[in-house]
């Protein structure tokens, strides 16, 4: 009998990606699953971007621990390998970082064996025919970070380094993709922005060659860095056709000051530029965004200067986080502690402010028409999200591929994941 696997992520889609690549990659001599909570063997594929995420893996992994008292374990990720001891101290079979997802059969099968495993210095992460039954997925193109954010440990984890993955490779894991019926395609990494900074390339060119690929597709970007938006890139983006007019632009703070602690290196004024470019293309494109509450220093004003931003930009959903001071960071040792009834109260505030701007960014979209990538079905209804990354909901039953839709209205739906703002639409 074949051996349970059973994988958990946290964190990015970058995490989601290299969790896609250990599963096809064990798929061929396990039974694997994704977030199973009965298995022989655990995966864990952790984040540290805050602690909360932290105190997320832990609790989960206690209760695994309680609930399979037989099985083994693997921590992998950023998490483990920058706190390898807090996994050690869970009692795990075996403990990794980012690198060694790369080796993940390996490990594997040496923990069940009892064996020491031997890692593999493969540079690069493919996939070579992705999950079945999705119509979304997504490719990494680069890791690594060259800014020195004031509250980022990512680097620490991932490398202070541009490691951009060679445009060929890029393409053919794309075509193998779109061959294997994907519709939807996300480019992702630490820092797409800066892909190709290390081999005399960059994420414009990179676009250009993907536009070529015949097929009925769409390409996703995920987070951009405002610092790595070139003219030429944006105006690419806003015009070509196989490209979501949606990016999640990172901003982090809507007050100069603060970012000028966080170290982000750009303004505002040179964030909203942006915006302003690419809605003036597309007066419909969306942005998501994330930002930090409760940063050491931030006084009520520069918080209010952040509310009046997120107002003023119209984004479709903006993701709040309190601060949370990480291990060797800038920031952690930073003066001017916020307290944490000031930044639950900030983040509760931001958060309907966000959710106002959200329905009037949906508010103005209604009657307009988009096209929906359909993922899920039912009673009656089709489900799925459109180029600018709304929502919606559809009457009928649409069973493959894009439905050119028309937009009726937009509401708060427990029909949708975490019941988020969406639209009911009829297919035109």
């Amino acid at each position: 009998m074949r051996k349970r696997v059973s994988i958990f992520t946290f964190g990015c889609k970058l995490n989601q990606y290299e969790t896609e690549i250990m599963r096809e990659k064990l798929s061929q001599k396990y039974d694997v699953s994704l977030d199973e909570k009965k298995a022989d063997l655990f995966i864990v594929n952790t984040c540290t971007v805050t602690a909360e995420a932290e105190r997320k893996t832990r609790q989960l992994i206690r209760s695994l621990k309680r609930e399979n008292r037989e099985a083994s374990f693997i921590a992998v990720g950023c998490y483990s390998k920058l706190s390898p001891e807090d996994f050690q101290t869970l009692g795990f079979n075996y403990v990794g970082g980012v690198e060694e997802k790369r080796s993940i059969e390996n490990i594997v099968e040496a923990v069940l064996n009892g064996e020491e495993p031997v890692l593999r210095t493969e540079e690069y992460m493919t996939v070579k025919e992705g999950l079945a039954n999705r119509t979304r997925a997504f490719l990494a193109v680069q890791d690594g970070c060259i800014n020195n954010c004031a509250y980022c440990r990512i680097r620490l984890a991932r490398g202070n380094r541009i490691k951009s993955k060679d445009r060929n490779l890029v393409l053919d894991e794309f075509r193998h993709l779109i061959e294997n019926g994907y519709k939807e395609i996300v480019l992702t990494g630490v820092n797409i922005g800066y892909y190709g900074f290390d081999r005399n390339d960059s994420l414009f060119e990179l676009l250009k060659c993907l536009s070529t690929i015949s097929g009925d597709w769409r390409l996703r970007l995920s987070s951009l860095d405002p610092r790595a938006m070139s003219g030429k890139l944006i105006h690419y983006i806003a015009n070509h056709e196989k490209i979501a007019q949606h990016v999640h632009l990172s901003l982090q703070s809507g007050s100069n000051s603060v970012l000028e602690r966080m170290k982000r290196h750009y303004t505002t004024k040179r964030y909203s530029a942006i915006i302003n470019k690419l809605r003036s293309r597309n007066e419909r494109f969306s942005f998501t965004t994330d930002i930090i509450v409760g940063f050491p220093g931030e006084t009520e004003r520069e918080f209010e200067e952040t509310c009046d931003f997120v107002r003023e930009m119209e984004f479709l959903k903006v993701h709040v986080f309190r601060f949370s001071p990480r291990p060797d960071t800038e920031a952690f040792s930073m003066k001017n502690k916020v307290s944490g009834t000031v930044k639950k109260n900030r983040s509760r505030v931001l958060r309907e402010i966000a959710e106002k701007s959200s329905q009037n960014y949906l508010k103005a979209q209604e009657g307009k028409k988009s096209t929906v990538l359909v993922e899920t079905t039912n009673h009656g209804f089709s489900m799925g999200y459109d180029e600018y990354y709304i929502q919606h909901r559809i009457k009928g039953i649409h069973t493959e591929g894009f439905v050119r839709v028309q937009m009726q209205k937009s509401e708060r739906s427990g029909a949708f994941s975490n019941a988020e703002l969406c639209c009911e639409s009829v297919e035109v």
